[in-house]
């Protein structure tokens, strides 16, 4: 329905550039120095906002009243301005919970966008594949795209941040060694983050091992593997380091899709020499606990004296009468200034202790990314 722009390089099934070897066999390799911001690149993006974001009003090409195959088709040529593609078909099925979906590239090559159902929300998703036949600069377009508000408070549910290492400088015997060493444990974090091996480690038979760091239900997860003997080349020393993030107690920053080697090399000490720049993206947990104590201190040091002999003459009551009038707009003010500008229904829980509510615990859920 929309036009796919491909790029020119020769692409396999799984999206990656390749080159034919002397035996005419297939050699993947990737440019990742073309894409990213050259120390690290995007390969998996799904952003979710509120439905009632298209609208003629705010500027969407479609009609009133908006159904679901309008909302689809208004985000495909947004999308398309962006990325280079649009819709390829209607599905059958629905996409992770919501009820309609549609394909980008044949079969959801590409990625999907999906309605119905969810709250009243719509989800755009990028594969890996969709990542990488995107047009060159795609990622600063969707940051200004998701940072417009045209989207009225989109959110980026999943981000995976990849380096290539060709050289294989960085293995996953000395990831395994980094993890041995602690240098995957955070400043902050009681203990080192989970790990997993996966493959032949025994006795390495040439089709490719993993490392992995973390917990995937924390909604941070890192993966060391040997992309190129996953490929095929038993010999090939091409080392993929990827992180997934998940908006699960965190809130990803759009700039992650323009600075992604700054927050891939803060995600763990192991991982700092990939980028002299780094962001570290706190987590819900860490940012609400920080500023609750920060009002706290602030209450006590300016009027808890006052309020002791208050609630000391006139009990508890007489703090829900000295509340009753604040405003839910003062409210988010101080949410804001203390840094607590974060979903409320985490609040309450996250700012009381820090236990992890979910049942969770470990590194994944103490400090940053």
């Amino acid at each position: 329905m929309f036009r796919t722009t491909e790029s020119h390089w020769p692409r396999n099934r799984n999206g990656e550039r390749y080159v034919l070897n002397h035996r005419g066999e297939e050699s993947v390799l990737l440019e990742t120095s073309a894409r990213g911001d050259g120390k690290a690149f995007i390969d998996w993006l799904t952003v979710t906002f509120p439905d009632v974001a298209i609208h003629p009003e705010n500027g969407w090409k479609c009609l009133v009243p908006v159904v679901d195959q309008d909302f689809a088709f208004a985000l495909a040529e947004r999308l398309e301005q962006i990325v280079g593609f649009g819709i390829f078909e209607k599905r059958k099925n629905g996409h992770k919970f919501y009820q309609h979906s549609w394909s980008l590239g044949e079969d959801g090559r590409f990625g999907f966008i999906a309605i119905g159902g969810q709250r009243g929300t719509v989800l755009f998703e990028l594969t890996g594949e969709g990542c990488m036949h995107a047009k060159p600069g795609w990622e600063a377009d969707m940051y200004d795209f998701l940072a417009s508000g045209d989207l009225k408070l989109p959110k980026i549910t999943r981000v995976d941040l990849t380096h290539d290492d060709h050289a294989g400088h960085y293995s996953v015997d000395r990831a395994f060694d980094d993890w041995s060493n602690n240098l995957f444990k955070l400043p902050q974090a009681p203990q080192s983050p989970a790990m997993a091996q996966f493959g032949n480690w025994a006795k390495p038979d040439g089709r490719g091992r993993t490392v992995g760091i973390g917990r995937r239900l924390s909604g941070k997860y890192l993966r060391v593997y040997e992309k190129g003997r996953q490929l095929g080349d038993p010999n090939s020393p091409w080392t993929r380091i990827e992180l997934e993030l998940k908006a699960e107690d965190r809130v990803i920053p759009f700039d992650v899709l323009t600075r992604p080697g700054a927050y891939l090399a803060a995600a763990y000490p192991a991982l700092e020499f990939l980028n002299t720049e780094q962001a570290r993206i706190a987590t819900v947990r860490h940012a609400v606990k920080q500023g609750f104590d920060a009002m706290r201190r602030y209450v006590r040091r300016s009027a808890g004296a006052a309020l002791a002999v208050a609630l000391a003459i006139h009990g508890a009551g007489f703090v829900d009468d000295l509340v009753a009038e604040v405003t839910q707009d003062e409210v988010h003010r101080q949410m804001v200034r203390r840094g607590l500008d974060v979903p409320h229904h985490l609040v309450a829980d996250l700012a009381a202790s820090g236990t992890d509510t979910t049942g969770r615990k470990g590194n994944d859920d103490v400090d940053s990314v």
